[in-house]
């Protein structure tokens, strides 16, 4: 049975059953919204997040935080998707990260070619039910000049309005970050 076929026959049987005021609730597609047991998921409000930083195993000249990003304890469920924004302003001359999908040391699979939405859960394990995104660069320049060592990053989680400084040391002369995955993608 087709998308539509199965739309349509959703709303026929819901009209039919409790009526079309009883519809207004119904998805328009089989895309399902995210859901923690029974309950829906909202998308993260930027205040109950907590942001933490952690060097990823160097490769090569590659240099690596990973960005962690979890729930202050006690907070329901909620939804990430996409990237969050990063900055390198302490150490330095102030670079931005551009977005990449992957990288020398992590970001999607390569069968995937979009960002999933993660789902963030309150948990006593650390990373445990946390989102993150991997953050990269070079430790030389292109002509094999040492790039400088940046010891903070302003991060600013999807749909918040503004940037949270993180301690974090990567040595750099430009930066890439990778969609945010399930913490335990990374490991």
């Amino acid at each position: 049975m087709s998308k539509r076929t199965r739309r349509y026959a959703r709303i026929a049987l819901c009209a039919a059953v409790i009526g079309a005021a009883g519809c207004a609730n119904t998805p328009a597609s089989d895309e399902a919204s995210p859901s923690v047991g029974s309950k829906q998921v909202s998308p993260c409000a930027p205040g109950r997040l907590v942001l933490s930083a952690t060097e990823v195993s160097p490769g090569a000249t590659h240099r690596g935080v990973q960005i962690t990003i979890g729930l202050i304890n006690g907070t329901p469920a909620c939804e990430l998707s996409g990237y969050p924004e990063v900055e390198a302003d302490e150490g330095g001359p102030a670079i931005r990260a551009d977005h990449t999908l992957r990288g020398y040391l992590g970001g999607l699979p390569p069968d995937r070619d979009a960002p999933p939405p993660v789902t963030v859960t309150d948990s006593n394990v650390p990373a445990a039910g946390a989102a993150a995104a991997i953050v990269e660069g070079m430790a030389v320049d292109d002509a094999g000049n040492p790039c400088p060592t940046y010891t903070r990053l302003l991060v600013t989680p999807p749909n918040a309005p503004a940037p949270r400084p993180v301690a974090a040391t990567i040595t750099a002369c430009t930066l890439e970050v990778h969609p945010l995955l399930g913490a335990d993608m990374h490991s």
